[in-house]
C-alpha cells in the first residue's frame, strides 16, 4: 500500500530534485525548484542555503537578502544558523549598497545625414 505524500515528504522529493539539477549543472532548474521548495515554508536549511550561496554567486545581493529574511522566518534552527542567515543578511545588504546603479547615458547625436545606409551624401 502507497502512502500519500504528506506537505513534507513533498518538498523534500522537491529539494532532492533540486540538488540533483543543480549537479547536472542545470541551474535555472535548481533554482526554481529551491524557490518551490521555500515557497512551501520548508523547515530544512538545505533549499535557502543553496539559494544564498547560488544568488550570491551571481552578485544578486537583493535576493539573498530576502532568502536570509525568509529562513530567519521559517526555518526552525539552531541560533549559529540563525546568526550565519543575518550575517549573509548583512554581507549582502554591504554588497549591494556598493554595486553601482544604472544610470541613463545622454542620447548621443545622430551622424546619419538622410541618405540610404547611414553615409553621408556625396555631392552630384
Amino acid at each position: 500500500m502507497k502512502v500519500p505524500d504528506s506537505g513534507n515528504v513533498a518538498l523534500v522529493k522537491i529539494y532532492l530534485r533540486a540538488q540533483n539539477l543543480e549537479q547536472l549543472d542545470r541551474l535555472d532548474e535548481a533554482v526554481g525548484l529551491y524557490e518551490q521548495a521555500i515557497e512551501g515554508r520548508f523547515d530544512s536549511t538545505g533549499p535557502y542555503d543553496r539559494l544564498i550561496s547560488i544568488y550570491a554567486d551571481q552578485g544578486r545581493h537583493g535576493e539573498v537578502v530576502r532568502i536570509a529574511d525568509e529562513a530567519v522566518a521559517n526555518v526552525h534552527t539552531h541560533d549559529d544558523k540563525r546568526a550565519w542567515y543575518g550575517r549573509m543578511r548583512e554581507s549582502a545588504e554591504k554588497a549591494q549598497a556598493k554595486t553601482p546603479k544604472a544610470t541613463a547615458k545622454p542620447a548621443r547625436p545622430s551622424t546619419i545625414t538622410g541618405a540610404p545606409g547611414g553615409s553621408p551624401e556625396t555631392p552630384a
